[in-house]
């Protein structure tokens, strides 16, 4: 981590409006937080993540240049989660790590007590999105030149432009900035998997749009809801995306895992915990199923939108490779989150549970469909 100047610690940040601080003692922050936590004050994480080459093209080279960039680009973080100015508290610290340096940002909204924790994907696409258009807005109005594009006005640069450019740079070099824009922890375990083949991609597309010529356009789209043609339909695909997709396959491998060391606390039966291992898998695919039928449900919102059918297949490619970001997003959520209950679960109980507790966890853990 990247310390202040003449500190033995690197977080920095603002706890009410004006300039920004390198906070003189991190323990006060981490009280804070502490105090948040007990008032029901939803907590938020987000990452921000260049490759290298692109951080030293932008000139963040050091501690005030990231903090500079932050507290520039702050707000749409906030504003797009619904937070007032007035009411936003953020802390930071950056890693400077060689390949991909990174800041953390945790912050959270002081008006606000209990709260639903879940987050849209909605919400981070838009945010990367406006971002995107932000940080690189130079370079996106040259892209459009180049393609020929009528960009007379900076405001003007549509969503379509900024997809566009956005699927560009993801094929630009080995860095693949999609991955590290969107924070995953586990990068590096990944690299090497992250390509997303053109055919691959053509062929995502159309069987999504195969499923949504045969789904209604109004009334609620759930997979356990599925007419069985359908749910055929729907599991192929699936099963093409973990084919053909070696991050996907190791994170629903990693979900097992996690879902298994979780169900090992309540049950030592070596042939229990084999026959639930089959069914965590089915709570992973249908993970991965609702996750498509949530792009389903976009490109239905799209067509009420006006959109016409010729629009939404010329974007075909970026819906298929945004399905495949949404889906890697979703699991890789809710493994992290399995893993930090189980690390709760471990450190409150010494890893011994009593049968209240047991039955708890049990029910806890049951399949909830992970309906989105």
């Amino acid at each position: 981590m990247a310390k202040n100047e003449g500190m033995e610690h690197g977080l920095f940040g603002k706890l009410e409006p004006g300039p920004l601080t390198e906070f003189a003692d991190w323990k006060e922050i981490a009280r804070l937080v502490y105090q948040n936590s007990k008032k029901h004050i939803t907590m938020y994480r987000s990452i921000i993540s260049f490759d290298e080459e692109t951080a030293n093209e932008l000139m963040l080279k050091d501690q005030k240049a990231w903090q500079r960039y932050i507290e520039n680009h702050i707000m749409t973080i906030a504003e797009k989660n619904h937070i007032k100015r007035e009411h936003l508290q953020w802390a930071c610290a950056l890693h400077k790590e060689k390949k991909h340096p990174h800041i953390h940002v945790v912050f959270w909204d002081t008006s606000s007590r209990v709260k639903n924790p879940y987050t849209h994907p909605a919400i981070p696409n838009a945010i990367r999105k406006q971002m995107i258009r932000d940080t690189f807005a130079l370079k996106i109005k040259e892209f459009g030149q180049q393609k020929n594009l009528a960009v007379e006005n900076m405001r003007r640069i549509s969503d379509e432009l900024v997809d566009e450019f956005e699927c560009h740079i993801r094929r630009q070099g080995k860095g693949n900035p999609w991955w590290q824009w969107r924070g995953y922890e586990r990068e590096e375990k990944f690299e090497e998997s992250m390509e997303l083949d053109d055919v691959v991609l053509n062929e995502i597309a159309n069987r999504v749009f195969q499923i949504k010529a045969i789904l209604p356009l109004k009334g609620r789209i759930a997979y356990q809801l599925l007419p069985p043609e359908v749910k055929g339909e729907a599991d192929s695909l699936v099963e093409f995306l973990l084919e053909h997709n070696l991050t996907l396959k190791t994170l629903k491998a990693d979900y097992i895992d996690s879902k298994i060391k979780m169900s090992s606390l309540y049950s030592a039966d070596t042939e229990h915990l084999d026959k639930i291992k089959a069914q965590f898998g089915k709570e992973a695919d249908k993970i991965i199923a609702n996750r498509i039928l949530g792009m389903v449900k976009s490109l239905n919102r799209l067509e009420a939108e006006k959109k016409s059918e010729k629009h939404l297949k010329s974007r075909r490619t970026f819906f298929a490779e945004q399905l495949v970001m949404e889906i890697l997003d979703m699991l890789n959520s809710v493994v992290g989150t399995n893993e930090a209950e189980l690390e709760d679960w471990n450190k409150e109980n010494s890893g011994e549970l009593s049968k209240a507790a047991q039955k708890e966890l049990y029910l806890k853990y049951q399949d909830k469909g992970y309906e989105h």
